[in-house]
């Protein structure tokens, strides 16, 4: 803060899944600290990466030598690694895209496909994008929880049926081949494109000067089939054709078949594991995205 101001104001800034985060406004300006803890802010219970600021921080500095990524990001303002803290500038009551999952508006997707383009078109040295430890955690998460039978969740308390299409899916074993596989690739990469690492609706808003781009602590270096595998799994979720939008152009050497495969077991996470999406949907509904993901997963 500058000399001579003071805080007028501080208030919860949104609903994080892994932060916590803070909206404080002084007499010349509002700013929103984010502070990585050592769990998941959102379940207490599971253990989380609290050096995850880290990774953020240097994203934001790799992204800085790009003015068009740069500018689809809230400015980083400052990172105070010894309290795992940053500070970034207030984009406003700007909401995130969940609401797409009722609606299936996704205004702005031409432009959130361009950014895409334009990040992996990038890579890194930096070894903190190696980001070993948030890459296991979402391993687990995207690759194991969603299909162990005795993993805690209530499936059937989620949506009456959904424990069944649990097991049929756990029980294909093609597609469980399929999925270690990919798991995998995930877990092992060490080269490639710089990756957002959780390229999905609550990690976009919508802003006046278009849709802006947050949340990058699962960044590391690796496959670009993940991030748009991810960002094709979403589309379908709210309603959209099973294909990337047309501003998204990949890097050479991309894979379809990997990045349909990362989008079928984003769909079957969202719909079994813990990271439950705002879904208004049935059981049938659910069905159907089962039987779409398994057969993007198989090929």
């Amino acid at each position: 803060m500058d000399a001579g101001d003071e805080v007028l104001s501080a208030a919860p800034a949104g609903e994080g899944n892994m932060n916590r985060t803070l909206r404080l406004a002084t007499r010349t300006r509002s700013i929103v600290l984010k502070q990585s803890v050592p769990f998941v802010a959102k379940y207490p219970a599971i253990p989380a990466p609290q050096a995850r600021d880290r990774v953020e921080a240097a994203f934001y500095r790799e992204v800085a030598g790009c003015p068009e990524l740069a500018r689809a990001m809230p400015a980083c303002l400052g990172h105070v690694a010894e309290h795992h803290l940053l500070a970034f500038e207030d984009l406003g009551t700007a909401a995130d895209f969940t609401s797409a999952y009722r609606d299936g508006e996704v205004a702005g997707l031409y432009a959130l496909g361009a950014w895409l383009t334009l990040l992996h078109a990038r890579t890194s040295a930096d070894p903190v994008f190696e980001n070993a430890d948030m890459r296991a955690l979402n391993h687990a998460h995207i690759f194991e929880i969603p299909f162990v039978a005795d993993n805690g969740l209530d499936l059937e308390g989620i949506t009456p049926g959904l424990g069944a299409l649990q097991r049929l899916v756990s029980e294909d074993e093609s597609m469980m081949h399929r999925a270690r596989e990919l798991g995998a690739a995930y877990l092992g990469a060490r080269t490639g494109a710089l990756l957002h690492g959780d390229f999905y609706p609550g990690s976009w808003l919508r802003h006046a000067d278009g849709p802006k781009v947050i949340d990058p602590e699962f960044a590391f270096v690796g496959p670009p089939e993940f991030d748009a595998g991810v960002l094709l799994a979403h589309l379908v979720l709210t309603g959209h054709a099973p294909r990337l939008p047309e501003s998204y152009v990949p890097p050479p050497r991309f894979d379809t078949a990997m990045a349909n495969g990362f989008a079928g077991i984003e769909i079957l996470r969202r719909l079994l594991g813990v990271a439950q999406l705002p879904l208004d949907a049935d059981i049938h509904a659910k069905g159907r995205w089962v039987d779409q993901a398994v057969h993007l997963v198989s090929g």
